[in-house]
């Protein structure tokens, strides 16, 4: 495939600039696989009064065409050719992840057209001889939608696909590490939508970032990013009070049980719920616990199952885990295992890697046990193939050591007797618990998702989420 041009899409027209940034293949960082324009704040200017000139038409739609729009481009994104081998270029994942990622799209639309039907009808609160008193759902404004790199389209739908059902026109703002499958996807939607309600824009923090984030004229801003980045987004927000809904960082535990055998089934399970996407998930399995005298029996068997891994360019068939996606990310989780393997933890790594990785941002998988219970790998989130296996006594030991984090994304309880984890999910403090599960598709649409503590604030995905773009209006009649 030749390299990507990359444009924005501003007042439903593909915007060039003259300035423009490069992206890097992480599996061979020799390579460009695109460019992308690097916008001044006059374009996010533009970008925006576009969006806000569009905003009323946009909500006076019935709910039911928007949602229509809506899967028909999830259907049309589906469709494009070399997509997925973007997303394998410019983030590093192997090929059945992208493939699940740009379905992603589908999957949304489809859930959230499903509950388009009630935003046009307002729910009666109250009716009596005297009046009523009905609540109805408005689109909140303007929305600026930030993705992460590390599933720009996934991600992207998360937001974009209830934020315009809701009735709210959008500008996303992807990551300059992974801008290139978002600029291609939206710019097969010119036309689809009316001008100004869906944006796409690109550039550097303090031309396009900041600028966004702080304009009086976007009324809500959706983050998915690091817990210092959702700082920033919060501190942007406050001189015009916008709405805020962050998804940020997580140190996401998995407690295993003393009645849970460790078989095949459990190891495997674990083991893809760590280092899907190379552990790069904000739901990804970032430690485990388990009573001591079972640590090496379950690291043993982690490394097993771990065996066949293959660490290469996910355009290799045989590849089954990617790089990491960039040089920071590749140096923090090398030093987090080092370190910890100086203050006397055991590295178990894991698998083979693939020809020709020298040039690319490859680690292999790596089980640590041994590792401080106060070590940087086992308090902060590594975001990397590297899991520490963790001991306790008793599971109110275990409880106590999972809630000390300042995290609290998701988890996840594993045990033969469900109704008795799920006792044990109720003492978790995590936006969401799993029980014999855990990790990427453990997730359902139809739940709402999002942490507590530093982990964000708010809620997406289901009925929640879809909420969370619209606003409460009251009307009373009722004469008091």
């Amino acid at each position: 495939m030749d390299q990507i041009y990359g444009r924005c899409l501003i007042d439903g027209e593909l915007v060039d600039a003259p300035r423009r940034g490069e992206v890097h293949n992480p599996a061979d960082t020799s390579e460009v696989v695109g460019t992308y324009p690097l916008l001044a704040k006059e374009e996010v200017d533009r970008a925006v009064a576009s969006a806000r000139h569009a905003q009323w038409e946009w909500a006076q739609t019935p709910a039911a065409e928007r949602a229509k729009l809506v899967l028909d481009s999830a259907h049309k994104v589906a469709a494009l050719d070399g997509i997925d081998e973007i997303l394998i270029r410019e983030q590093g994942k192997v090929g059945w992840e992208a493939t699940f990622e740009l379905g992603y799209y589908e999957a949304l639309a489809d859930a959230y057209a499903g509950m388009a039907g009630g935003l046009d009808e307002g729910e009666s609160l109250l009716s009596d001889a005297l009046g009523d008193t009905v609540c109805y759902r408005r689109p909140v404004g303007v929305v600026a939608a930030v993705t992460p790199w590390n599933y720009p389209l996934g991600l992207m739908a998360m937001k974009l696909v209830p934020a315009l059902i809701a009735g709210c026109a959008v500008v996303v703002k992807p990551s300059p590490v992974t801008p290139l499958s978002t600029l291609e996807s939206l710019a097969a939607l010119v036309g689809h939508f009316p001008r100004g309600v869906v944006s796409v824009v690109t550039g550097t923090d303090e031309e396009v970032s900041r600028p966004l984030l702080a304009h009086p004229d976007v009324r809500k801003i959706t983050l998915t990013g690091s817990t210092p980045t959702g700082r920033i987004a919060v501190a942007a927000s406050a001189p015009s009070l916008k709405n805020v809904t962050l998804e940020l960082g997580g140190n996401d535990a998995a407690l295993v049980l003393d009645d849970m055998p460790i078989d095949d089934d459990l190891c495997g399970a674990l083991a893809t719920g760590a280092f899907t996407t190379t552990g790069q998930v904000c739901v990804a399995i970032k430690r485990v616990y388990i009573r001591s005298d079972r640590v090496d029996e379950l690291a043993e068997g982690l490394t097993a199952a771990l065996a066949d891994s293959v660490v290469g360019n996910g355009l290799d068939p045989a590849s089954t885990l990617g790089p990491l996606t960039t040089s920071r990310q590749h140096r923090i989780v090398t030093d987090l295992v080092a370190d910890a393997e100086t203050a006397g933890a055991r590295v178990r790594y894991c698998g083979d890697r693939g020809p020709d990785t020298q040039r690319g941002y490859f680690l292999r998988p790596a089980i640590v046990t041994g590792a401080p219970e106060n070590h940087d790998l086992v308090q902060q989130e590594q975001f990397g193939p590297a899991l520490p296996v963790q001991p306790y006594e008793d599971v109110d030991q275990a409880i106590a050591l999972i809630n000390a984090s300042e995290y609290g994304l998701t988890s996840s309880v594993w045990s033969t007797d469900r109704e008795h984890a799920a006792r044990i999910a109720q003492r978790i403090e995590a936006g969401t618990v799993h029980v014999n599960t855990h990790g990427l598709f453990a997730m359902d649409p139809r739940a709402c998702f999002g942490g507590v503590k530093q982990s964000g604030l708010g809620r997406e995905m289901g009925i929640e989420g879809l909420h969370a773009f619209t606003e409460a209006r009251v009307v009373n009649t009722r004469a008091v």
